[in-house]
């Protein structure tokens, strides 16, 4: 769910100025990756185990990215360093999924004030 910013007490000298600040941070991150990081604990078949008490297995971590109907991508990471990686990516997908969000509903704002948008 996308934040809601309150725009309409704010300046159009303010929005332009945040507008133009949040296109100079656009350049998409290279290590950006839209996906989940997912941490897992399992239980096995065997019937004598101890997670067969409660106590079960993992920490198991996995990215998990929904590319279409039907097709996902799921994979362990196996060491820390994938585990690192993947989490910093997802976070800067997310990072740069709320500056578009915000830069979308400045210019919503600017729209209904009647201003043009292809200033800058």
């Amino acid at each position: 769910m996308a934040k809601i910013y309150k725009f309409r007490r704010t300046s159009t000298l303010a929005l332009r100025q945040r507008r133009a600040l949040l296109l100079r941070q656009m350049t998409p991150p290279s290590d950006l990756l839209r996906a989940s990081y997912i941490e897992r604990f399992t239980t096995c078949g065997k019937p004598n185990c101890i997670c067969r008490q409660g106590q079960r297995h993992g920490p198991f971590f996995y990215l998990l990215a929904n590319l279409g109907p039907g097709h996902i991508l799921k994979f362990l990471l196996k060491t820390p360093v994938q585990q690192q990686a993947a989490a910093h990516g997802v976070a800067a997908y997310q990072q740069h999924w709320e500056r578009l969000e915000e830069l979308s509903q400045i210019n919503a704002e600017l729209l209904r004030r009647g201003e043009p948008l292809a200033r800058e």
